[in-house]
């Protein structure tokens, strides 16, 4: 395993909730605009949004459609060459995820460029997280608290979320619910294919491996090393007080009951 240096997350579900920034109101976006990480933008024509990644994590940049197909996104790198199109139907989200750990993208300048009609929403996040599986030390959880748990997040006033995570080819773990599996996105590249470097939401979806077993997602990582996290809602973003949103409670797959999940029941405890 790489070295890396490791950004801390609270152990608590409340914590990470409340920790991330309010997301703009509607309003109409200027030209080629600055995106800063994490923040939220609104427009209601197409746009270029500049923005800079300055750590060596995975990335990504979204758009969150307010008319049902009406907005897709373009990931340009510095110079203006496209990298990557999602164009999902419906009021589904569109991100692309870019790997800038060691050996893959370098760091730099990239134009995130949202066409079509309609108002929508934009975000990126540069990354800064990573999430660590616990080892097992019992069987099920005990619920939000269980130091067996990690957990994958995405608040109301967000559109996207990311977090890197390392993982050997092989290696399985759970994720509490069914709906996981097409809102939390396991992502990875292959080192030397320069065209897994830049993963859109439809390479993202057809690049992982996952089961629907016990009530909820299995994920099993194709390759050893740093994967993204990449939490979408599919919805447009709100303002709550309190924070609120979603937490995926993630597990490690215990060999010896491959096809019992730990956390079926989660937020509340499971036997």
């Amino acid at each position: 395993m790489s070295v890396r240096r490791i950004t801390a997350l609270p152990v608590l579900v409340t914590a990470l909730l409340t920790s991330l920034l309010v997301a703009a109101l509607p309003g109409v976006a200027q030209a080629s605009v600055s995106l800063s990480d994490g923040a939220v933008a609104a427009a209601s024509a197409p746009e270029t949004y500049l923005y800079t990644t300055s750590n060596y994590y995975w990335s990504v940049a979204a758009v969150q459609p307010a008319v049902p197909g009406g907005t897709d996104l373009t990931l340009d790198d510095g110079t203006g060459v496209p990298l990557a199109t999602s164009a999902m139907p419906g009021s589904r989200t569109d991100f692309v995820a870019v790997n800038s750990n060691s050996g893959f993208r370098p760091l730099g300048r990239y134009q995130a460029v949202a066409t079509g009609t309609g108002s929508y929403w934009v975000q990126q996040r540069s990354g800064a997280n990573i999430v660590t599986l616990p080892p097992i030390t019992h069987p099920g959880s005990t619920g939000p608290s269980d130091p067996d748990l990690a957990f994958a997040v995405l608040v109301d006033h967000d559109i996207v979320s990311v977090a890197d995570i390392w993982l050997t080819g092989g290696q399985q773990f759970w994720a509490s619910t069914l709906s996981a599996g097409s809102h939390m996105f396991l992502v990875s590249s292959t080192s030397g294919v320069p065209g897994t470097y830049v993963r859109n939401r439809m390479a993202a979806m057809n690049g992982q491996t996952i089961a629907y077993v016990d009530g909820c997602t299995k994920y099993t990582a194709a390759v050893t090393g740093w994967h993204a996290l990449v939490v979408i809602g599919d919805r447009a973003p709100v303002t709550n007080t309190p924070t609120q949103g979603v937490a995926y409670a993630l597990k490690r797959v215990d060999p010896a009951t491959p096809s019992s999940c730990p956390v079926r029941n989660f937020p509340s405890s499971t036997p």
